[in-house]
This record gives structure tokens, C-alpha cells and sequence, in this order.
């Protein structure tokens, strides 16, 4: 039998009791960090797509790398207003010298366009070819997206995520003069294209809903189109020195969309007025409320170069906040003519007299 010392073993019972763990501390619980680079609100154009991917996209069959621009292709310019008053995102460069007028046609001109429509994914339909829907398809990181190649360039559209995505790349003399593409196959820029969506479709699937949610329109159209007020026939009639006997309205927001800008147009609540003599059809006119603000897009290259201001200070009632711009062209009438009347922006087409037209509306609206 062991004895056990009493000393020893009262001593060592005081250095366990020295030695116990103390109480535990509560473990704080770290916020996530933030994604390195990762944009804090809604995405840029800069974020959807690099330079670098843009330039070997727009490369042309020289195989030389241009260096592309921030730039609206001149006939975009209300299409810029539309999708801004819908709450999308509308990007797009250009390759080439700037348009001088709103026709030009520089053979090494060229314009890429990347459009994004959230929530619209559902109404998603294919990319046209001609006068009808396209049956080519392509898979992009597992996408599958519809294409279309034709005289009005190389055309990608597909849902990602919840949004619509169009894309396109156009080049004013394909079909006529002659582009920077002439001798390259069709499907090697297509290609280049889908790279560039690669790039698109990967930010619009890892963004937030915050990344997604651009301004819109602050006070879009309500009720019913009706071509009345600052688009009553009688005056656009009068501007022309003509009687028009119908005004038919062209509402997309009365019918499922067919095609990326039907979507854009239904979701900012356009509208459009034709005017009708008893033989012939007169100007159009179209209208979106609520897009004042985005008025100033129209400042940007190559609006800014092929459209020039109008003055307004003639008119009747005009303020210092209604504005105007016309097309320039070497040859024709000017038009269209675009327009802001408070809080509204209008775009007129017309064989003749745009501009009689645009102070007209402005006339009996004010």
C-alpha cells in the first residue's frame, strides 16, 4: 500500500485549480468583406466589358487593334433615351472618325452596342434576321443565345439572369460602301462578338440586385397613348400646311414584345403617332414621359457631332428648360428633330418640316 503525502497532494490540488481554463469569450462574428473591385452600386459599361475586349472584337480585316470610343450611333439617339427611362443600361463605342452628319457613311466606321434590360428575361424572344425571327443559336458559358447576321450587322441576344441582353455590332456600309470587315468571315466576327458577351453575361449573372437597379424614369406614362395636346393632328397638320384626317397610335405596352426594342419601348411607356392624309402618311412622332433627365445622353459623341441645336427662343411660351436638336445632313430635309418639353422627350420624323413640326408641339403644349 502507497501512502501519499499530504503536503504534496494538497499542493498539487492548489496548482490544478491555478491551471483551470479561464471562462470563454464570445467569438465576434466578422461582416463580410466586401468583393475585391466589385462596383458599390448599380454596374458601369466599364464593368460589363473590357477595352481589351471591345478592340479585338472591332478589329477589322487589316488586323490592326483600334482603339474604341464611348460614342451614340447618330439613329440610336432616341433608342439611348428609351432604354435609360426603362431602367436598363445602354453602352456603346465606336470605331472610326465621327460622323459629321446624321447619314454618314465611313467605310471604317463601326459601332458596338451592349444593351441590359432587368426583369425582362421572361419576355426574352430571339434576334431577328430580315422579317423574321432568327433559328441560329449559339452557347456561351452555358447560355444559350440566339444570333442573327445580315445588312444590319452581327446581332446577339439572350436572358441572363433575370435581365434581357442585346448585343450588337453595325457598321454604316455594310451591304453599300464597304466596311473594316469586308474579307472576314461572318462567323470569326460573330466570334469576336461572343467574347465580348462572355465578358457581359458573366457580370449581369454575379451582380446584385442593387448592381441591376439603374434609374429610370421618375413620373412614366400612366393612362392610355392618345395623340392629343402637343400631338394633336390639326396642329402638326397646320405646321405642314396639310390636313391629316387620322393619327393612328402605335402603343407597345398593348401587346407582347417581338423583339429587344419592343421590350425597351413597352418598359419606359413610349409611344408613337402616325399621321395619315387621305393618300399618304405623314411624320411620326414619339414620345416618352418622364425621360426629361436623360435628355443630356444627347450631349455625348456621335450625337453630339451629327445633330446640331435649334433654337427654340421664337416660340410662344418656350423656357429655358425645353431643348432641341436637329439632324445635319447634305442633302434632304433636317430630320428628325429631337426634343425636350419638361419632363417629356420627343423625337420627330418627317419628310419635310421636322422643325415646324417640333415647334408646333411646342407651341400647344406651352
Amino acid at each position: 500500500m502507497r501512502l501519499v503525502n499530504v503536503g504534496m497532494a494538497a499542493a498539487l490540488v492548489l496548482l490544478l485549480i491555478g491551471c483551470a481554463a479561464p471562462d470563454p469569450v464570445p467569438t465576434p462574428v466578422a461582416e463580410p468583406s466586401p468583393v475585391k473591385g466589385a462596383p458599390a452600386g448599380p454596374l458601369t459599361c466599364g464593368d460589363l466589358v473590357s477595352g481589351a475586349h471591345l478592340a479585338a472584337a472591332m478589329t477589322g480585316s487589316d488586323a490592326i487593334a483600334p482603339e474604341p470610343v464611348r460614342a451614340i450611333r447618330p439613329t440610336d439617339a432616341f433608342d439611348a433615351v428609351e432604354i435609360a427611362a426603362a431602367g436598363g443600361l445602354g453602352c456603346s463605342w465606336r470605331v472610326g472618325e465621327a460622323p459629321t452628319t446624321f447619314y454618314a457613311r465611313g467605310a471604317d466606321v463601326a459601332y458596338l452596342t451592349v444593351e441590359v434590360l432587368p426583369d425582362a428575361a421572361e419576355q426574352w424572344q430571339p434576334a431577328w434576321a430580315g422579317d423574321a425571327p432568327s433559328d441560329d443559336t449559339l452557347d456561351i458559358s452555358g447560355i444559350k443565345v440566339s444570333t442573327a447576321v445580315g445588312e444590319s450587322g452581327w446581332q446577339l441576344t439572350a436572358p441572363v439572369g433575370d435581365a434581357w441582353v442585346a448585343m450588337r455590332l453595325s457598321a454604316p456600309g455594310l451591304g453599300t460602301t464597304g466596311t473594316r470587315y469586308d474579307g472576314l468571315p461572318p462567323e470569326e466576327v460573330l466570334a469576336r462578338l461572343g467574347a465580348v458577351a462572355e465578358s457581359v453575361f458573366g457580370a449581369v449573372e454575379e451582380a446584385t440586385p442593387a448592381q441591376l437597379a439603374w434609374p429610370a424614369a421618375a413620373s412614366q406614362r400612366q393612362g392610355d397613348a392618345v395623340c392629343n395636346g402637343g400631338l394633336d393632328p390639326q396642329a402638326v397638320g397646320m405646321a405642314l400646311d396639310t390636313t391629316f384626317t387620322e393619327a393612328e397610335v402605335d402603343d407597345p405596352t398593348t401587346r407582347a414584345p417581338q423583339s429587344f426594342e419592343e421590350a425597351v419601348a413597352g418598359a419606359s411607356r413610349s409611344y408613337s403617332c402616325d399621321y395619315l392624309t387621305d393618300s399618304q402618311r405623314g411624320p411620326r412622332i414619339s414620345v416618352v414621359h418622364g425621360a426629361g433627365v436623360f435628355f443630356d445622353l444627347l450631349g455625348q459623341y456621335d450625337v453630339s457631332t451629327a445633330f446640331a441645336p435649334l433654337d427654340l427662343s421664337a416660340v410662344a411660351g418656350a423656357s429655358g428648360a425645353d431643348a432641341a436638336i436637329v439632324a445635319l445632313v447634305t442633302d434632304g430635309p433636317s430630320s428628325p428633330v429631337l426634343m425636350r418639353v419638361g419632363d417629356s422627350v420627343y423625337e420627330i420624323t418627317s419628310h419635310d418640316g421636322a422643325t415646324a413640326v417640333a415647334e408646333a408641339i411646342l407651341a400647344q403644349i406651352r
